[in-house]
């Protein structure tokens, strides 16, 4: 079979067993790496253009299909995606090229367009580690850093950010989600702009003079557990000896020196495979689902579809309304007025800021007094944006306040005290509870309930049934149905009173709805059977009917559910995140110089920035 190129997708020639990944170039520019071992579209050759790569299509190129590693080609064919004359380009709006990195998103990389970029990473690099040192950690390079640095003496050209991580003493996840905030409070001190996607790792942004992001350096938490593995979350956790650990070795990229683990080939095989050594650029990690359960129990995950909610509102400060499809529902908010008449409103995921901007202008109900404070929040930096462009543009007299907060957080509980909103709160949220998972949606219940005993009101509008083209890497094709709201408010001891809202043009057959919520009476729990005694009863219950194999089968996954089950510690990363709270609050003068010279009170008192 040719290799060929439309409009509409390629189609892979026939290939031989030894090739493992192919680029896709659009002329000499790599925007496409593919693992042809890590396909879901596989037996079928014919690939549609990723969606990502959709807005670019336009004009004409000569798409050349090489194999990864060694460049060879393998097909070229012409294609023309527009009549535009000019040549199909993948760039940021900056001119620099981009490509399909491995997390399925258009970024930056090392290969070209971006010149000086690798030192700048190593220079970073470099510092950071340096930082972590005079912490009292143990730095060296994991990930793609590593393997780079092992393999090529270099970074890999079709990466776009460095990888740090730091050996904890700790052994307890607790005790290392602790201290991975204590050393994000650090480097915040220390004046980098941080990300923060869990409790262990953490992302380090800096940008070019045009205020976009030039490189990253990933910072993450590594540590042994007492069943002799090393954890290194999000991805990394396998049997290793603490001397295949200590004392680090070294590599070097490009002429400088990083530490690494005594071990790294052991390190690497756990990392990503055997074949480690083979250049893959479409490389996709596969965790295990255990090992990413653990880690999201253990340290939480707090950038759970940012990178959606950051994409969906990138470049539109100045191009309409992005949330005009739920504008209809919000007038059933904004319909709520009678009710809302606490002198503090917050609206929780306020996206563009359109729905604040109307609640701060609305005239005050019955028993409000005029200038209501209204504050817009969101967790995504790009909407935090368009809300701050749309607040300096409205006039004075009916500006709404911008505030960041992460329900993925339980940081997040705090921030009525953070806001210095005193007294009564009303809180409102336009298609936002059905958009967020469920431990994002308990925080957003929680704060509900204490806005409604402050003396406060809450109001908010759902889809009810999913959108036809429903799909997990769309938040807004979500739904949450009346019963499930319920159930999980009256969990945390609320009500919730429900009234119809009919279907928008765009969006039929939603069954959207408006929520009220109470408070209610909560009646504790008759005490319920564990998961363990269950699956141990399961076990029992067996019947001898099934073969021995079978049964031997179900005994082995028994155990390790109930091992898995034992590790969970599903409270761990509340108490961390709880300690973490009060020290911040009651040692405000905590560590505040690190050698960073003078530092913002806000940052003394650990203000979430807008990553976090």
């Amino acid at each position: 079979m040719p290799f060929t190129a439309t409009p509409r997708g390629l189609t892979l020639p026939d290939l031989t067993d030894d090739v493992r990944s192919v680029d896709v170039c659009f002329g000499e520019q790599r925007v496409w790496s593919i693992d042809l071992l890590d396909r879901g579209e596989a037996p079928t050759q014919a690939l549609p253009w990723p969606a990502v790569l959709r807005p670019h299509l336009a004009g004409h190129t000569e798409v050349v299909l090489r194999r990864s590693g060694d460049g060879g080609e393998l097909g070229r064919a012409s294609v023309s995606f527009s009549e535009h004359p000019h040549e199909t380009r993948v760039v940021d709006a900056e001119g620099i090229p981009l490509a399909i990195n491995k997390w399925g998103r258009l970024g930056k990389t090392l290969e070209a367009g971006n010149v000086g970029v690798q030192e700048r990473i190593l220079d970073r690099t470099e510092e950071v580690v340096a930082h972590l040192v005079e912490m009292g950690l143990r730095p060296f390079v994991v990930g793609g850093t590593l393997l780079g640095g092992v393999r090529e003496g270099a970074l890999l050209p079709h990466d776009d950010d460095a990888d740090v991580a730091y050996l904890s003493e700790f052994t307890n996840p607790a005790d290392v989600a602790r201290e991975g905030f204590a050393v994000g409070h650090r480097l915040q001190r220390l004046g980098y702009e941080l990300v923060r996607h869990s409790a262990t790792h953490m992302q380090l942004y800096f940008r070019s003079d045009s205020g976009s992001v030039d490189h990253y350096v990933d910072v993450f938490t590594a540590f042994f557990t007492d069943d002799g593995n090393i954890n290194q979350p999000f991805h990394v956790r396998g049997p290793l000896r603490e001397d295949q650990m200590l004392p680090f070795g070294t590599v070097s990229i490009a002429g400088r020196d990083f530490p690494t683990p005594a071990d790294p080939d052991a390190w690497l095989v756990i990392n990503y495979d055997e074949n480690w050594r083979t250049p893959i650029p479409g490389y996709h990690l596969g965790t295990p689902r255990s090992t990413s359960r653990r880690f999201q129990s253990w340290f939480g995950s707090y950038h759970f579809k940012r990178d959606f909610w950051n994409e969906f509102y990138e470049g539109t400060a100045e191009a309409g309304d992005p949330d005009a499809r739920w504008a209809a529902h919000g007038e059933w908010i904004l319909r709520q007025n009678a009710s809302l008449t606490a002198p503090v409103l917050l609206e929780l995921g306020a996206g563009s800021g359109a729905l604040s901007a109307r609640l701060r202008a609305q005239r005050p109900a019955a028993g409000r007094e005029p200038g209501r404070r209204v504050i817009a929040s969101d967790y995504s930096t790009y909407a935090l944006a368009v809300e701050r462009a749309r607040a300096e543009q409205t006039a004075e007299a009916d500006r709404f306040e911008v505030a960041h907060l992460n329900l993925l957080r339980t940081l997040s509980l705090d921030v009525f005290r953070r806001l210095g909103a005193t007294g009564a709160v009303d809180i409102v949220a336009n298609h936002v509870l059905e958009q967020i998972n469920q431990p994002a949606r308990a925080n957003a219940l929680r704060l509900i309930r204490m806005a409604l005993r402050s003396g406060g009101s809450a109001v908010a509008t759902v889809h009810g049934q999913h959108a036809p083209d429903v799909s997990f890497d769309d938040p807004t094709t979500w739904h949450l149905s009346t019963f499930d709201l319920a159930r999980e408010a009256k969990a945390l001891g609320l009500g919730v009173e429900f009234e119809s809202l009919g279907d928008v043009p765009d969006e039929p057959d939603r069954r959207s709805y408006g929520a009220r919520f109470t408070l209610a009476e909560t009646h504790l729990p008759q005490k319920e059977i564990s998961m363990k005694q269950r699956l141990k009863r399961l076990a029992m219950r067996a019947r001898p009917s099934g073969t021995r194999a079978e049964l031997d089968a179900l005994t082995e996954r028994v155990h390790e559910l109930e091992n898995e089950l034992d590790e969970y510690r599903r409270d761990s990363l509340r108490v961390a995140e709880l300690l973490d709270l009060a020290e911040q609050r009651l040692t405000p003068g905590d560590a505040q110089a690190s050698g960073a010279g003078s530092v913002p009170a806000a940052d003394r008192d650990h203000e979430p920035k807008a990553g976090e």
